[in-house]
């Protein structure tokens, strides 16, 4: 039988010692998985201010990320309202109704339960699992960060990033959008009907793609030296709109909800953002302007390669954007769905996370 844990908490923002209990409590009660759920609103706790759901979502898996048996769950911010227990308990037990529940909860907390919605079902339903409270606490992280001390031995070090960055940098695709790459794609299904190999397009990718995006080339002699780096004819002017409407259009077809509303939460803390993108000239004016113009109008910069002829990951670049933002690289987060721009980025002093863009 599957055994499950549950750990909720409004977790603003999660540490380290939220961190280490799921982990303790997976260790000794055998759990296959704990379940992290940030609530929406804890009915049992005073609202302070804004919600900040996308941050306290994306610390939530960042946080979690190195250790597999932690799996962020969504359903409570997803659902909204007030958080009853019993209602994440119910749902959990609904997807897996064959598996042991257990609730992780505090000392503290573990004497309020029978005042809890539905107490008594809620008993039936899971094992409640407590601990002692951590000395670590959100209440110390938020304080330190008002009064600008470091929280680094507070919180995981990708939490840390977020937290202490004066400033937050956003890649385009893959990050504000959702990548039109994948396997079943329609770009990479369509080229393949044209004779172009998933590895020929990628070949390509690789020799050519920065020249349009550092503006060196148009649209249309980007694909005219992909096909022929294959050894194919190029492609006519019908197959070239059609693959300027799986290709560029691709990209800007799903847009982030949720790297949207993240920008809006560090916005509101008084981060600076920047939008740092390689795209090519007219692509960021015929798509991504239109079509992103709210984050445009959140950022304090927007470096774009195709308008200032330089590209990721070299650097002067970063410097660029560093500079046009006001902030000594070590005080800016960049967050890009590219390993190798991610490293250049930590290269030149910069914080920097591989970040992928949810639907």
């Amino acid at each position: 039988m599957e055994r499950i844990g549950i750990f909720g908490g409004t977790f603003n923002p999660i540490h380290t010692g939220h961190v280490g209990v799921a982990l303790k409590a997976a260790a000794e009660q055998g759990l296959d998985k704990v379940l992290v759920v940030p609530a929406a609103h804890n009915p049992f706790k005073a609202r302070r201010g804004g919600g900040f759901d996308a941050l306290r979502w994306t610390l939530v898996k960042y946080a979690c990320a190195p250790h597999p048996i932690l799996e962020p769950w969504d359903f409570e911010l997803k659902r909204g309202g007030e958080s009853y227990t019993i209602d994440t308990v119910r749902e959990v037990k609904a997807r897996h109704p064959q598996a042991e529940l257990f609730f992780i909860i505090g000392e503290d907390n573990a004497a309020e339960v029978s005042h809890w919605k539905e107490a008594d079902e809620l008993a039936r339903l899971v094992k409640f699992v407590t601990y002692r409270r951590t000395p670590e606490s959100s209440t110390e992280v938020r304080r330190r960060l008002e009064a600008g001390e470091p929280v680094g031995d507070l919180v995981p070090p990708p939490v840390a990033d977020f937290l202490e960055a004066k400033g937050v940098v956003f890649d385009f695709g893959g990050v504000i959008s959702l990548s039109p790459l994948g396997s079943a794609g329609e770009l990479r299904t369509y080229c393949e009907s044209l004779g172009l190999s998933r590895a020929a397009f990628d070949d390509g990718w690789r020799k050519f793609r920065a020249k349009w995006d550092g503006g060196e080339c148009s649209f249309a002699e980007l694909y005219r030296m992909t096909f022929e780096n294959a050894g194919l004819p190029p492609p006519t002017e019908e197959q070239l709109k059609n693959l300027w409407r799986y290709d560029a259009e691709g990209w800007v077809k799903t847009i982030s909800s949720r790297t949207l509303a993240l920008m809006k939460d560090l916005k509101a803390l008084g981060k600076k953002l920047g939008i740092l993108s390689n795209m090519s000239e007219d692509f960021h004016d015929l798509l991504f302007a239109p079509r992103c113009a709210e984050h445009i109008a959140l950022a304090d910069a927007e470096i774009i390669s195709g308008i200032e002829r330089l590209v990721k990951p070299d650097r002067p670049i970063y410097d660029r954007t560093a500079k046009r933002l006001g902030l000594e690289p070590h005080e800016l987060l960049f967050l890009d769905d590219t390993e190798s721009n991610v490293v250049a980025a930590r290269r030149w002093g910069w914080r920097s996370l591989v970040y992928k863009a949810e639907g």
